[in-house]
């Protein structure tokens, strides 16, 4: 069973765990990934691969309100990220009516700060975050993680061509797994 995914309540527990505790902990993750989806259709290649990812981000950073900012482009790989930021016991009924959102959502969690969906939207979100703090003084780190399949939107790289002008300090991971709908270009 999860004997450690079901300890996790926030993101602050898992500075508790060792190495060896992380690494049992993303194997938990990927079975209950495996035994949940199974039963639904969802997003399933993108989310067992940021399941470390989601690790070493919610290690590095504190996302909690009104902190650091982490924006999941689309929402496609979050599933790592809501069963430690709360969600675990919840995570059974996702993507069902009246369960957890197979999206960010911002009334779920307060580690969710953007109802994501249309693809291309996090390196944006991200620079007008970080603009906005930015003007308040406010030094928070920013990170946005965007899939291969969005990452080719003219939204991107308008934003792109805006952080580097505007010489942001952000961070954009990209989730290169292959699995686009349409064949990558760009």
């Amino acid at each position: 069973m999860n004997k450690l995914l079901s300890r996790i309540e926030s993101p602050a527990d898992l500075h508790a765990l060792s190495d060896e505790q992380l690494l049992e902990l993303a194997h938990e993750i990927r079975d209950e990934l495996i035994r949940v989806l199974t039963a639904r259709p969802a997003h399933f290649a993108s989310n067992l691969g940021v399941v470390e990812l989601t690790l070493a981000l919610h290690l590095t950073f504190d996302f909690s309100k009104d902190k650091d900012r982490l924006i999941w482009d689309t929402g496609h790989q979050i599933y790592p990220h809501k069963l430690i930021t709360g969600r675990h016991k919840r995570f059974h009924t996702i993507r069902t009516k009246g369960g957890l959102m197979g999206f960010p959502h911002p009334g779920e969690s307060d580690y969710d700060l953007f109802m994501t969906g249309h693809a291309g939207c996090s390196v944006s979100t991200i620079s007008g975050l970080k603009s906005g703090d930015e003007l308040l003084g406010r030094n928070h780190h920013a990170v946005a993680v965007i899939g291969d399949g969005a990452f080719p939107s003219g939204i991107v790289w308008e934003a792109l061509n805006n952080i580097g002008g505007m010489k942001q300090n952000v961070l954009v991971i990209l989730n290169d797994n292959k699995m686009s709908i349409c064949p990558r270009t760009g």
